[in-house]
């Protein structure tokens, strides 16, 4: 029996350190469940595509648990998979999420928003998400992770595969087409 006492520590030590791992990867799906969401939603416009995204980036997160250690930023590191994962899952149709939108006119209607205010915030809504969808591959995910989800430009660069510097000049450059597209739409509709 003396002889299986170690065997039984090691069991133990390897048991503890899978607990330890275990609730690390636990405690990043807590703290960066609602982000994981939003970078997916940001690609898919989906609410039921970026959930199931959602999921695949921590079942991804928790194939490389062993890797959680080695990690300097960690909401970097899943805001890429989630990208990554949300990309590959991007079809050629986007659906609108009804529920969404049901939603959001019923906050509109409790401040008071008439239906014209109503119609004229959700067209203005879809008009600069076409102009955001409309521009080049590279300058839309540039701009969407910068300033829909709010990454730093080290964390956008991280997840695009990079440089930081691509990224400050690919949103820089997404920013004046859309200005030019937005004023050109402005001046169509007077």
């Amino acid at each position: 029996m003396v002889a299986s006492f170690p065997g039984q520590m090691a069991m133990t030590a390897a048991k503890a350190q899978s607990t330890a791992v275990t609730d690390d990867v636990e405690q990043l799906i807590r703290e960066h469940a609602r982000f994981v969401f939003r970078v997916a939603y940001s690609v898919l416009r989906n609410h039921h595509d970026a959930e199931d995204a959602a999921q695949e980036t921590f079942v991804r997160v928790l194939r490389q648990r062993d890797r959680l250690n080695d990690i300097a930023d960690p909401r970097a590191w899943i805001g890429t998979i989630a990208w990554r994962t949300a990309v590959e899952r991007r079809g050629s149709g986007a659906e609108v999420d009804l529920d969404l939108a049901a939603d959001f006119i019923g906050e509109l209607r409790a401040r008071g928003a008439s239906a014209e205010q109503i119609v004229e915030h959700q067209e203005m809504s879809s008009l600069l998400w076409g102009m955001v969808q409309s521009l080049p591959g590279d300058l839309r995910d540039a701009i969407t992770l910068s300033t829909v989800q709010e990454m730093t430009s080290a964390q956008a660069a991280a997840a695009l595969d990079v440089p930081e510097g691509t990224v400050r000049n690919r949103v820089h450059r997404a920013k004046e087409m859309l200005r030019q597209k937005m004023a050109s739409a402005l001046e169509k509709r007077k």
